[in-house]
Formats: structure tokens, C-alpha cells, sequence
């Protein structure tokens, strides 16, 4: 029994150490929520965009697909982001003429009217032109006037189109289908009233990967797993151990007391025995 009391009572402290080295095996693997309430496909979009840079991401949902999470690994969080910034990620979301012009009960005024339609044909306008391969950010600003039909001279109108795009994308040879695609989306708009500007975006220099984020985050889950079941073991053993040298003990126990018991009735006897 003594032989094995040391090593139950080395198992047994032994046993926290390997709790705090799974949990902290664990920690290090642990990823963070970047981005929420984001559609499936724009998960999907970023995932890839980030695998292709090296970047351990995964995507996730609480409400049975309805909306997606993007998670990353908290140790590349400053690369996640500088990816996807070089890629437009995530995608603006934009208004449509539909959602706009729900019919809610309340009865709009024509100035109101006029300003939402506006509005609304800007950000569809907006959201077509960010779909073009290579654009990262569109936005279509659009003029109106509001022009009297008795006046002699009529305000034409006009639009200005904003393009920030990829410097590996040639969207100067676009140039001319974005003006008619906006020309033909405004009524009374001509192809010389749309301007548009163009601007590259800078290069992104990514950051160096830590050393310490090389082990993927599986494998993390894994060592991390491992190290939980040998600790319980240990215990399991440890509480087998003292509990089977108990049995021995209690045995050894009563027979000293039963050897005590029977020594003391002989003597008892001899005293009352007489004397030759």
C-alpha cells in the first residue's frame, strides 16, 4: 500500500498542471468573431479571399444559416483585415427601389417621392457597378433638376460616377459602357452629362505572419484533447490506487485488534487458573 501512495499523490498533483497546460494549448488556437450578420455568399467570398493568403479563417452561424460570422484567428486578425481591404471585403450593402417604395400606410408627399426615387435608382445604380470584376467601391450621385414646364431653358441632368478598382483591373476600357449603363438607368440623362473618375487603390503590404500562429488551429484542438484525457486518467488511476490499498489497511487493521482481543482473554485465564 505505502508503495503506491506516492505515486497516487504524484498523479493526483500532476493532474491540475496538465488542466492548465490543455487550457492554455487551447487558448493559444482560439479564433475571434471579425465579421457578423454577414450573407452566405459574402462568408464564403472572404473565407476564400483569406485561405488564399494564409489566413486561418472559418465561418459560422447561430440561426440555422439565416445569417454567417467570419472567424479568424486572433494571432493574424491585422493580416485578415489588410486582406480583405485589398479585395473589397465585405461587400457595401445598397437600397432598391422596392424596399424603398414599401408600402407602409403613410402617405408620402412628391417632394418625398422625388428625393427617395432618387435615392434609390443612386444606390442600384451603385450596387450594379460594384459587381464589375475588379471594383472596389462604386457610388453613383445623381442630378435631378426639378425644372419648371413653363420655363423657356430647361436644367439638364447629370450624374457622377465614383470608381475605386484594383490596380491589376483595366476598368479605364470600361469607361464608355459605364456612362451608357448610367445614361440608359436616368430618364432626360445624356452620355456627356456623366462623368466618370476612376481611381487605383494603393498596395496593400501585408504584415509578416507571427511565428507562433504556424501550428494550425486543428491540430491545437488536438494536442489540446489529448492532454484533458491524460489527466483524467491520471486521476482515475490515482483515486483507484489509494481507494484499492484501503481494503488492505482495513484488513491489517483488524487483525491487530483481534490478535490484542485474544492475548489479553489468555492471560485472563492464566491468572484464574490455580497453582499447582
Amino acid at each position: 500500500m505505502f508503495d503506491r501512495l506516492p505515486t497516487a499523490r504524484a498523479s493526483r498533483r500532476a493532474a491540475p498542471l496538465l488542466c492548465v497546460l490543455a487550457l492554455c494549448i487551447a487558448l493559444s488556437g482560439c479564433k475571434k468573431e471579425l465579421y457578423g450578420n454577414l450573407s452566405e455568399q459574402d462568408v464564403n467570398e472572404m473565407v476564400v479571399a483569406l485561405l488564399e493568403r494564409g489566413v486561418d479563417a472559418s465561418k459560422d452561424t447561430s440561426d440555422a444559416g439565416k445569417t454567417w460570422s467570419l472567424d479568424v484567428d486572433d494571432t493574424q486578425m491585422v493580416r485578415a483585415m489588410e486582406a480583405l481591404r485589398a479585395r473589397g471585403l465585405p461587400h457595401s450593402k445598397f437600397d432598391d427601389l422596392g424596399a424603398l417604395f414599401k408600402k407602409d400606410g403613410l402617405v408620402s408627399t412628391p417632394t418625398e417621392e422625388r428625393v427617395r426615387f432618387i435615392y434609390g435608382t443612386s444606390q442600384e445604380l451603385s450596387s450594379t457597378l460594384s459587381k464589375i470584376d475588379g471594383v472596389l467601391v462604386a457610388r453613383v450621385q445623381i442630378v435631378l433638376p426639378n425644372n419648371d414646364p413653363l420655363a423657356q431653358t430647361i436644367k439638364p441632368s447629370s450624374a457622377a460616377v465614383f470608381i475605386k478598382y484594383r490596380r491589376d483591373s483595366d476598368i479605364g476600357a470600361l469607361v464608355p459602357q459605364i456612362k451608357t449603363l448610367v445614361m440608359h438607368s436616368v430618364e432626360g440623362l445624356t452620355y456627356d452629362q456623366v462623368s466618370v473618375t476612376a481611381v487605383a487603390a494603393d498596395p496593400v503590404e501585408y504584415s509578416q505572419q507571427p511565428q507562433s500562429g504556424g501550428m494550425p488551429a486543428w491540430l491545437l484542438g488536438v494536442l489540446a484533447g489529448v492532454v484533458v484525457l491524460a489527466a483524467t486518467a491520471l486521476l482515475v488511476l490515482a483515486r483507484r490506487g489509494v481507494l484499492a490499498g484501503r481494503p488492505r489497511a482495513d484488513a491489517a487493521g483488524g487483525d491487530g485488534a483481534a490478535s490484542g482481543r485474544l492475548g489479553g482473554l489468555l492471560a485472563r485465564l492464566r491468572r484464574l487458573r490455580p497453582a499447582n
